[in-house]
């Protein structure tokens, strides 16, 4: 009897755990537009610009070189990449990190301030659309990607400029950076803060314990540039883990007002949800629950 009991105290207390679905494909209603790209090499001086109709799709993956599941993702993305306009950024774990060794913490403070959350392998879509693990929700990952990539951005017309003048005798770098947009097909109130990604395009790393070798477009750190639409910034790179392959990649994200409710109405939703959260178990809690016990009654009889 006293097995049951306490067999069924912990089934009861799972019952009561928030429970997410891994695979499914989130919008993400409450953070804007990730987009740009626009890029130019580190190891000499140059500039670049590019039309928003020639934009490609940003994809934001995060990853670590100890994660045998974001091997899936990134193979997936290789392939939906063949056939689609899109560029692939990395972001490696860095807080608590002990052996990736890309990432950063001003990668992972702007992962946890716009995405709440630092659990590898998630790959985010023009900033708006998140999917979280590597088990599809459709038939493969190829096909979920693919129609993520169908909800393109409406930016209107505009176009992203970048230019980058290296330091001489490890003197500081300065570039500049031009954003023509009309905030007109953005929510009102909507601001746009840009940033430098710096990108190492290739690294070789065989002692990641997720198998792989050679790691492609990781991030290796971000210099904020502010919301002004236009300036002149001195950065001073990272050095690259192996070669001289840095890119400097300009991004742009929107940022949306910030919504203040009623507190009334927020206070009802907040009564709605715990009711919500209260009622009975999922389905499939139900269903272990009823196993759980007539197992217990089971034994109990036997050793009767």
């Amino acid at each position: 009897m006293r097995v049951r009991v306490i067999l069924i105290a912990l089934i009861l207390g799972m019952s009561t755990m928030p429970s997410a679905q891994a695979g499914a494909p989130e919008t993400l209603e409450d953070v804007g537009a990730v987009f740009g790209g626009v890029h130019v090499n580190a190891n000499s001086s140059s500039n670049a610009s590019l039309d928003f109709s020639q934009m490609p799709a940003i994809v934001e993956d995060y990853t670590a070189t100890w994660c045998t599941n974001c091997i899936d993702v990134e193979h997936a993305l290789d392939d939906v990449e063949e056939t689609n306009h899109m560029q692939q950024y990395h972001f490696h774990r860095f807080i608590g990190e002990n052996e990736d060794p890309f990432g950063s913490q001003e990668g992972d403070d702007r992962w946890i301030e716009r995405y709440e959350q630092r659990l590898p392998p998630t790959a985010i879509f023009n900033g708006t659309i998140r999917q979280v693990g590597s088990v599809p929700a459709g038939d493969s990952l190829q096909d979920d990607y693919n129609q993520n990539l169908e909800n393109h951005l409406s930016l209107g017309v505009g176009t992203s400029t970048l230019g980058f003048m290296l330091g001489a005798n490890g003197s500081s770098s300065t570039v500049t950076w031009n954003l023509v947009i009309d905030m007109a097909n953005f929510p009102a109130n909507s601001t746009i803060k840009s940033s430098i990604w710096v990108v190492e395009d290739l690294v070789y790393f065989p002692d990641g314990s997720n198998g792989e070798e050679y790691y492609h477009e990781s991030v290796r750190t971000i210099v904020e540039l502010g919301e002004d639409m236009s300036g002149t910034k001195e950065i001073t790179l990272p050095a690259a883990y192996d070669g001289d392959d840095l890119e400097l990649h300009l991004i742009h994200e929107v940022v949306l007002p910030e919504i203040v409710e009623d507190i009334t109405d927020e206070n009802e939703s907040e009564k709605s949800k715990s009711d919500d959260e209260s009622g009975l178990p999922s389905i499939g809690l139900v269903a272990v629950l009823a196993i759980t016990m007539f197992a217990a009654i089971t034994v109990q009889r036997k050793q009767q």
